[in-house]
């Protein structure tokens, strides 16, 4: 038997994805599928109790495979017309026609520049904000209209539950996980009747998060990048109706809690660094023969690099193992005309197993183990809760409480 999901989504932050013309930014079905494999693998973790070979057979089943044959789901995207596109080397604005801030400038790092530089050999000369690549200027709606055959309730269920955490936790493009290309999920009807709808308080959208772990959750650490009862999740709310703007906010807090700065000075020059993690810093200048241990900092992803010569640079011992992603996934949500941050820590095995030493400088060290190496994200999000601690001016912090 058929069944036909649509499922209508917004952009709210500027969403920088590209195909075969990395100059040209487009919503991608490819970039979607992508997106919602990697939240069904999130949440299947916990529905199979960590069984790796139980959620591979289910995937295939669901999504195709060369094994299993076509996949169940075939999917339809329906956008509007009039796309805008921005182009570098246009200055990415926030509202009323103001250059994005700081710590928006920051999470987009790659695809913004941070800081403007003048002109120098054959560089041309760059102003702070400007971007480095296209992208879609948000908002933007659009529609997957998702049809599938022969599916058991219980797949049903697994595929329209990826939809809803990948429109309440995810976003699609570069930097997703920063913030930018911010899904988020306005309705899931099947077969015509309403499945879902959108939160419109801040207490309905803590009570749709905390209903993801209703049906329990692993306590063991995954192997990959998904939810288990170790993962945390905290929303945050600030004077302003521009997504951009709280973006820009969680981004200066992260400034403030982790950089060192430029000359004891953060955010422009124009703020004191708090320089909480001296010891990495000091770890670092040591000659190298000497380091027995690697940056705390590396919590938040790899490669974590202090400078470009090789013995100022941290990642994964293993050549052929090139980053490791952050674990804190940062999503602009909006209820009502009201956005907020969604910050969700999925801790997970940080390195593959037998193989997790990590390069700092070229000197091979031991990775720290799990429940200490994520020390320094669990001290980030407990500082944003604190209003005491927390220096940028978010009028509200809470975490969700499964």
């Amino acid at each position: 038997m058929a069944t036909t999901i649509e499922a209508k989504y917004r952009i709210v932050t500027p969403l920088f994805c590209a195909g075969a013309d990395p100059d040209r930014a487009e919503l991608r079905l490819p970039s979607f599928k992508g997106v919602l494999r990697f939240w069904w693998r999130a949440l299947a973790w916990s529905r199979c109790r960590g069984n790796l070979g139980e959620i591979k057979r289910q995937e295939d089943a669901l999504f195709g495979s060369t094994g299993t044959g076509q996949s169940r789901v075939l999917i339809r995207l329906d956008l509007p017309s009039g796309l805008q596109q921005i182009r570098p080397p246009t200055l990415l604005q926030a509202s009323a026609g103001r250059v994005v801030g700081e710590g928006a400038r920051y999470l987009g790092y790659g695809v913004i520049e941070a800081f403007g530089r003048k002109p120098r050999d054959a560089r041309p000369e760059t102003k702070a904000g400007q971007l480095t690549r296209a992208c879609l200027r948000a908002p933007l709606e659009f529609t997957f209209r998702l049809r599938t055959r022969d599916l058991a309730p219980n797949s049903l269920d697994s595929l329209t539950n990826a939809l809803i955490a990948m429109g309440t936790f995810g976003g699609l493009g570069a930097k997703s996980r920063k913030g930018y290309g911010s899904l988020v999920l306005r309705s899931v009807r099947i077969n015509g009747a309403a499945k879902w709808s959108a939160p419109g308080t801040l207490d309905e959208l803590n009570a749709a998060i905390a209903a993801f772990y209703s049906g329990g959750m692993s306590d063991d650490f995954p192997e990959f990048t998904a939810l288990s009862k170790r993962t945390r999740h905290v929303l945050l709310c600030a004077d302003t109706k521009e997504p951009l703007e709280i973006l820009d906010l969680v981004g200066r807090e992260i400034v403030r809690f982790r950089s060192w700065g430029r000359n004891g000075k953060i955010l422009g020059g124009s703020i004191d660094s708090e320089k909480l993690f001296r010891d990495d810093h000091d770890l670092m200048k040591a000659p190298c023969d000497s380091r027995t241990a690697h940056p705390r900092r590396i919590a938040f992803g790899l490669p974590h690099n202090y400078g470009k010569p090789k013995d100022q640079q941290v990642g994964p011992h293993d050549a052929h193992l090139d980053r490791r992603a952050s674990p804190l996934f940062i999503h602009i949500h909006e209820c009502g005309e009201t956005p907020v941050a969604v910050l969700s820590f999925l801790p997970a095995r940080f390195l593959p197993k037998g193989n997790s030493d990590v390069s700092v400088g070229g000197k091979r060290v031991s990775q720290a183990p799990e429940n200490e190496l994520y020390r320094p994200i669990h001290a980030f999000l407990d500082r944003l809760l604190d209003a005491n601690q927390r220096k940028e001016p978010f009028t509200s912090a809470v975490e969700v409480k499964p």
